[in-house]
């Protein structure tokens, strides 16, 4: 989970320019999408804590005002930050995982920021299973530079997944991956942003076991829309060959 003190330095969001104009109910919906952007699944006092921790709105008035905010979707807003962070390169890169850090702990359970050899990345373990996600919020990515060392020192740590998240792909990029992945028995799954966050919504609404989610993610192939669908159902995923 987030910790939000002090949450517009730590976290860098553009909100001070607000803290000091705009009527109130300004004020507040931008706390809300402040905190949303990061940790769309507070409610009760976390949220209200978060939101008093933007310096936006303080904690009563943010108590008084929420009733009024019913309509806001959290999880939409979250959603829509994630996809617009995507789009911005490397200088966004360690704020980036940390949104996607967000999205692998509500898929399975546990997720928490690490490294692999130099290069940022998220883990997470599900029983005996643990898996390695590398972000990055690049379009067209293609595997090479830092990206192949990480992966490269990936592969020695032997995880039972290892997945690279991009806005989207190079058509080359699976082939890249299973030629560096080949003798290692390690599967390398590609996942755009789009389908992570397709991947979080169907887990959300249909609760499947994150067993199974991690099935996906260890998939060893790009997953591909009809694969997020089967979330709904659990039915068996087409592995790579």
């Amino acid at each position: 989970m987030i910790w939000f003190g002090n949450l517009a330095h730590a976290l860098r969001i553009p909100v001070p320019a607000l803290a000091g104009g705009g009527d109130e109910g300004q004020r507040m919906e931008a706390a809300l999408r402040a905190v949303a952007a990061h940790a769309p699944q507070l409610e009760g006092d976390a949220l209200l804590d978060a939101l008093a921790d933007t310096g936006l709105v303080d904690r009563r008035a943010a108590a008084r005002l929420l009733p009024c905010y019913r309509h806001f979707d959290a999880d939409r807003w979250f959603a829509d930050s994630l996809r617009s962070l995507s789009l911005k390169g490397p200088l966004v890169a360690d704020e980036f995982r940390g949104r996607v850090s967000r999205v692998v702990e509500d898929l399975t359970g546990d997720a928490r920021i690490g490294a692999v050899g130099e290069e940022g990345a998220v883990r997470f373990t599900r029983g005996e299973r643990e898996g390695i996600v590398l972000a990055y919020p690049a379009v067209q990515f293609s595997l090479g530079g830092p990206a192949l060392k990480a992966v490269e020192a990936a592969v020695e740590e032997m995880p039972d997944a290892l997945v690279i998240v991009a806005r989207n792909f190079q058509d080359t990029a699976g082939a890249q991956l299973a030629g560096v992945l080949s003798r290692s028995g390690v599967p390398g799954t590609l996942v755009t942003v789009n389908l992570l966050l397709g991947m979080r919504a169907m887990a959300l609404k249909y609760q499947p076991s994150p067993d199974h989610v991690v099935d996906l993610l260890s998939v060893g192939r790009p997953i591909r829309t009809q694969d997020v669908a089967r979330l709904a159902d659990h039915r068996p995923l087409a592995r790579a060959a």
